[in-house]
């Protein structure tokens, strides 16, 4: 209606007024409108088959707790190789000073 009224023009030759946002706000939209149908098509695909994955979970929510525990663990574990080498080191920079 107000592409019909004159009020915005998609090319028009004046600088930006307020109207030209009205197409700003169309496209956002239609934008908005397309994510949320992809992502409601994805329906009961598994998790991790769509690039959005990381960025919208569609897991359950006990899928997500056991997966969050596991990754825990595995971090966990990781830093455990660390400390342990912290630790190595500080003994050795021990029994070293202790023979000098």
């Amino acid at each position: 209606l107000s592409f019909a009224e004159g009020r915005i023009s998609l090319f028009s030759d004046s600088g930006p007024d307020e109207d030209s946002f009205g197409v700003l706000f169309g496209l956002l939209a239609v934008l908005s409108t397309l994510l949320y149908a992809y992502i409601r098509n994805l329906g009961s695909k598994p998790h991790g088959s769509s690039p959005l994955d990381g960025v919208f979970s569609r897991e359950s929510e006990e899928e997500m707790l056991a997966r969050l525990r596991e990754e825990q663990q595995e971090a966990d574990v990781s830093s455990m190789g660390s400390t342990w080498a912290e630790m190595e080191k500080e003994h050795l920079e021990r029994t070293l000073g202790e023979e000098e």
